[in-house]
């Protein structure tokens, strides 16, 4: 097996793979075919029971290296899309089973590449009315043991189907840790819990280098964010130094330790909850680090007929042990590449984009939109059309999601909270003002 020591240069291009906890290892792509599977002939293998026994062939052809999927049972994916068979880049990421490669070739020019063949899961294997169905069955899942707000559960899939990170303020005791845990059993995936103290360093969430007498070399062991699902528990409880570790990590699926980058498994959705600021040890959350997280919840507390049923329900044992898996990581995204197909007119992005200009004008906020809350609120209205069946987004979407997606990205000047409520107040003052022509029939 063509496989070097981390770290040695190489003349031909390479995979840098990630298996198992810590299993780092470097695969020179020298010969015109490489096999990867399970399979003891093929050139890659790897024990992942997700792979198949021959699973993908990376094969050297004029255009450049060309990975193609060989009708494997879970699929092969680039850059957290399905592909059936394309042109690889310099860091592209290929994601077979729980296997994470990356291509690296910065020696060689950009190729002419050819069109990419992607999956064409959209009529054999999924398409929107199936993933109505698989939503419906995710929601139901969750909705046996979070009960009383269904809005809450619509919102939290909204933002996994959206590949987007979810923020839950609000008192202890309200179901914020019990919501992601339903979630995370609801999906086939690994599930990290991080309990953050304000004695936590960034190494305990990230992970760390260490020394390995047996070899003489420097092993680098992942810390709990290299999972699917992650529970940041009391996320606010922490250093703001603790804190910063997770930026990267959100918004670009990777870590860099000691200078060298390694790449976080798809589907990557963090759920972090806080309690409110103004609670004994709570450090606020700087405004880099609000802006990563695609929506923002308040729970609330249940009304007394909601209140009756959780008490019923864990009367003898506790609904989250009842419940199973209804989904596969993979299959989440698969359904989070068909929600990007959701088709956004040239009127709903204007109608964003003047949304975004009216915050940064409006003389009660500090600051306005970024580019990436504009991005955010498009990518979570594309995420809730295909929610309720639909391949379009429609201005009501954009109104259903805006303050969701934004409000906890603004904040008020202090001379202005006596004129304005909160944040909110604002956006429904600029969602009024902006009307859409025919937006009534739309």
């Amino acid at each position: 097996m063509n496989q070097k020591t981390n770290g040695q240069k190489h003349d031909n291009p390479f995979l840098v793979i990630q298996e198992g906890y810590g299993q780092n290892r470097e695969f020179v792509l020298e010969r015109n075919n490489a096999v990867i599977g399970r399979d003891p002939d093929c050139e890659i293998v790897t024990g992942d029971r997700n792979v198949s026994r021959h699973h993908a062939t990376i094969s050297r052809e004029q255009e450049g290296f060309i990975i193609k999927d060989l009708s494997s049972a879970n699929g092969t994916f680039v850059n957290s899309q399905p592909i059936v068979t394309q042109c690889l880049k310099h860091l592209d990421i290929i994601q077979i089973g729980g296997v994470m490669m990356v291509f690296n070739d910065p020696d060689t020019p950009s190729y002419n590449h050819t069109e990419t063949k992607w999956a064409d899961f959209t009529e054999e294997s999924l398409n929107f009315d199936k993933l109505r169905q698989v939503i419906r069955q995710l929601e139901t899942n969750i909705e046996t043991v979070f009960k009383g707000n269904p809005d809450v559960v619509r919102n939290l899939i909204v933002c996994l189907m959206a590949d987007g990170h979810m923020l839950l303020e609000d008192a202890p005791g309200v179901g914020k840790s019990l919501l992601a845990q339903t979630l995370a059993k609801s999906v086939q995936a690994q599930y990290r819990r991080i309990q953050f103290t304000p004695d936590m360093l960034p190494s305990d969430i990230t992970g760390t280098n260490m020394y390995d007498e047996a070899t003489g070399t420097f092993r680098f062991l992942p810390g709990p964010i290299f999972g699917n699902v992650i529970l940041a528990d009391e996320i606010n409880r922490t250093t703001p130094r603790t804190q910063s570790s997770l930026l990267e990590c959100m918004s670009e699926s990777s870590v860099t330790i000691d200078g060298k980058s390694h790449v976080l498994p798809k589907p990557f959705f963090v759920i972090a909850t806080q309690n409110p600021e103004d609670y004994h040890g709570t450090y606020p959350l700087p405004e880099p680090q609000l802006d990563r997280f695609l929506m923002c919840l308040h729970i609330g507390y249940p009304n007394p007929k909601a209140e009756m049923e959780i008490l019923e329900s864990q009367l003898t044992s506790h609904p989250l042990n009842s419940i199973s898996y209804v989904i596969k990581s993979n299959d989440v995204v698969y359904c989070q590449a068909l929600v990007r197909k959701v088709k956004v007119s040239a009127q709903i992005k204007d109608f964003i984009i003047r949304i975004s200009n009216a915050t940064r004008e409006h003389p009660a906020l500090v600051n306005g939109c970024s580019p990436r809350a504009s991005l955010a609120v498009m990518r979570s209205c594309q995420s809730l059309a295909a929610y309720n069946g639909r391949d379009y987004v429609t201005p009501k979407d954009v109104r259903d999601m805006l303050k969701l997606v934004i409000s906890h990205r603004l904040r008020l000047k202090l001379r202005c909270r006596t004129e304005w409520k909160s944040v909110e107040h604002v956006l429904e003052t600029i969602l009024s003002s902006i009307k859409l022509k025919n937006e009534e029939v739309s």
